[in-house]
């Protein structure tokens, strides 16, 4: 005070515009960093969300066309023909046997060719003998067709007819496998396979690998997901059955992940066999990862679309293993995986059906909902993650699309850092302005110094009256616009703090409001005596019917609204509201005698809305409400994102009634008694509670 005193007229209203003028900067400063960021968070979140929607919408449609493919070509003439072909060709060779070099020839193939290959993709080693054919037509189609085909493996197809095969088969062969390739190249499949329905004897392959002849119920690969599925089709009755499989680690393609589409081949009423076609996983690759392009897609340095399947793996390409495999390895050892994984990982060069991929968000995916959030990643990193599921037939997946939290907020920092730089550089522009100003001020002080008291004192709207022309007028002018400045962003602020104090209003009962304003943050009451409804719609699921997800939440807050509203003629108090849940109370704010029969009304009231949206959206919603009363203890729970809550018995008992049944209004004895005769109710059971005493409780009519 005493220093200030000392300081010279100039140097105090120095002082004076640099502390309004610095804080007007703040304030401005701090609302347009705020709404910026707000801003750039929706558009990364509203990008992810978007790129996650484009995937599962073309995974989908990929889906189908392959449903639609395999049908097709499983009804087509040549593909019922063929299979009837090989399948008598096939079983003629059950007579063949092969000479002693031709056993060693092909004993040596899979002792030198396929186990050790198998074994780079292994974290064990293959036993021979469990891969080495058994039976004389196996035996006799793998020699001709693998072991003395002199292509390399995974390229044998090549081979029309195997010189030294003259059977039947061997014709059959020559002449169908160039129209199978010719299917196979055009629709983009990496496989074609014909299984005999009666035997699951494999008679047929594109490919030529060492599934070829095998039986799947007994042989080496008979405890595949794909052996799996065409035994369940064996008993197929419909002609556009379709099964997917899966992707899985499959030997026959030297444990790579592999996936299959089957569906049956009928001649007439006759079931012939099985049509199963290799999945090109390759486009589903492409397709996730925008053709290996992620940057092109906006996904920045870090941002990723995979699938997940309900073995919680991956089952499609990780953007790291593919950028830099050696970072993705040390990240995954780093973030606690499995050593083996990891080294399986580094094995097969995928992290396809191997890495883990875990958190909220998958479990949330795979229970059909989708949103975004902050979860860790498969790399330890903090991740935005959009999560969805993708469904057809027998496959369940969740398609997620991520991006690291670093990244997302980039942007972010950077507004940070640009306001900070533009806030200090209007502050040295308003220092310098404040210098230059406060050396000619030489006169009207008095009037000046007056408004400044004003000002100082916090009345807003403060104008001086300076008449001159001269550098004192331009101040006053300066001042003036100065106030008007202050006074707006004071009203600004004033209009905040309301919204802020109706939006409280909205979270928390009045008493709760009083109770944070005066200092009690947890804002904790007991209530003797209150009335409590516990409410659940059910048939969530038809609120969707024929709209997308903006639309359905578009009804769900619509049929929010129309409960709000009868709830605050009702004299009730609505607590929460999550999803299909609703908690409503009355009695904790006004202390009403009648609140028991205000809250049963108010549940009348809700089965009226909801037989009402019903008629006018078309929808099969309804609802299970348990009403109690009596004693509980209400409070804030949370700090910045708070919500209240009611706890108690009393709660709990509502809540009770509310997953007793389906649908309809339970009310206790304690709610009974105060409704008198005004309703009419029946018994509907007891309600049995751990540890406490069995309550009886009555249905309501509505």
């Amino acid at each position: 005070m005493f220093g200030l005193n000392r300081l010279s007229i100039q140097s105090k209203m120095i002082l004076l515009l640099l502390a309004v003028s610095l804080g007007s900067i703040a304030v401005m400063a701090f609302i347009g960093y705020e709404s910026a960021r707000a801003a750039l968070s929706r558009s990364v979140e509203d990008h992810l969300q978007g790129v996650r929607v484009a995937k599962t919408t073309t995974l989908k449609a990929m889906l189908e066309n392959l449903r639609d493919d395999v049908i097709s070509i499983s009804d087509s003439r040549i593909v019922i023909d063929g299979m009837r072909a090989f399948r008598g060709g096939y079983r003629e060779l059950g007579q063949q046997r092969l000479t002693e070099s031709q056993a060693s020839a092909l004993k040596q193939f899979y002792a030198e060719d396929f186990v050790p290959k198998l074994a780079k993709h292994l974290d064990a080693e293959p036993v021979l003998e469990q891969y080495l054919p058994t039976r004389p037509a196996e035996a006799y189609l793998q020699y001709h067709y693998i072991a003395a085909n002199p292509a390399e493996y995974e390229k044998k197809q090549a081979l029309l007819q195997a010189p030294g095969d003259h059977s039947r088969y061997g014709d059959t062969h020559a002449r169908l496998h160039k129209p199978f390739s010719r299917a196979v190249e055009l629709f983009g499949f990496e496989d074609l396979m014909l299984v005999d329905a009666d035997t699951l004897d494999v008679v047929y392959t594109y490919e030529k690998a060492s599934e070829f002849g095998t039986n799947l119920e007994t042989g080496p690969y008979a405890n595949t997901q794909l052996a799996a599925r065409i035994k369940a089709m064996r008993g197929a009755r419909d002609r556009d059955d379709f099964r997917m499989v899966d992707f899985e680690a499959y030997r026959p393609n030297l444990g790579r992940p592999m996936g299959f589409a089957l569906s049956p081949i009928f001649d007439g009423a006759e079931l012939l066999g099985i049509l199963v076609l290799q999945v090109p996983i390759e486009e589903f690759n492409r397709v996730l990862t925008g053709d290996f392009n992620w940057q092109a897609e906006g996904m920045g340095k870090t941002g990723e679309s995979f699938v997940v399947a309900p073995d919680r793996t991956m089952r499609s390409r990780s953007r790291f293993m593919y950028e830099d495999p050696p970072a993705l390895l040390a990240a995954l050892n780093g973030a606690g995986v499995a050593a083996k994984t990891v080294n399986q990982i580094a094995r097969q060069g995928s992290a396809m059906n191997v890495l883990p991929v875990t958190g909220e968000t998958v479990d949330l995916a795979f229970k059909g909902r989708s949103g975004i959030g902050v979860v860790t990643g498969y790399r330890g990193e903090p991740v935005l993650s959009a999560y969805g599921p993708v469904e057809l037939e027998s496959l369940h997946w969740a398609v997620m699309t991520q991006m690291d939290k670093a990244e997302a907020e980039a942007p972010i920092r950077e507004l940070a850092r640009q306001v900070v730089i533009a806030s200090c550089a209007g502050a040295l522009l308003v220092s310098l302005l404040a210098l230059l100003s406060a050396q000619v001020l030489t006169r009207p002080l008095r009037v000046l110094a007056d408004g400044a008291r004003r000002l100082g004192a916090g009345e807003t709207g403060v104008k001086v009256n300076v008449p001159s022309r001269d550098e004192f007028g331009q101040l006053a002018g300066v001042f003036n616009d100065m106030s008007a400045n202050i006074k707006t962003q004071t009203e600004r602020l004033e209009s905040q703090r309301q919204e802020n104090q109706e939006l409280l209003l909205n979270l928390l009962p009045a008493t709760a409001v009083a109770q944070r304003q005066a200092g009690d943050g947890a804002a904790q009451s007991q209530f003797k005596d209150v009335s409590v409804l516990c409410a659940t719609v059910v048939n969530m699921e038809t609120l969707a019917t024929g709209l997308d997800d903006t639309a359905a939440l578009a009804r769900l807050s619509e049929l929010v609204s129309a409960f709000d509203e009868a709830a605050e003629r009702c004299g009730v108090e609505r607590i929460k509201a999550d999803g299909g849940a609703y908690l409503a109370a009355c009695g904790l704010s006004v202390n009403l005698p009648d609140h028991a029969r205000r809250v049963v009304n108010f549940a009348l009231e809700m089965t009226r809305i909801v037989a009402r949206f019903n008629r006018e959206q078309h929808v099969g919603l309804a609802l299970a409400i348990g009403i109690n009363t009596g004693p509980l203890v209400g409070g804030v729970i949370g700090r910045r994102k708070f919500r209240y809550e009611l706890w108690g018995e009393t709660v709990n008992v509502a809540l009770a009634l509310a997953n007793q049944h389906p649908e309809g209004i339970r009310i206790t004895a304690g709610v009974r008694e105060r409704l008198g005769d005004e309703n009419a109710f029946t018994a509907a059971g007891r309600l049995e509670r751990p540890s406490k005493a069995t309550l009886e409780f009555w249905q309501l009519s509505a």
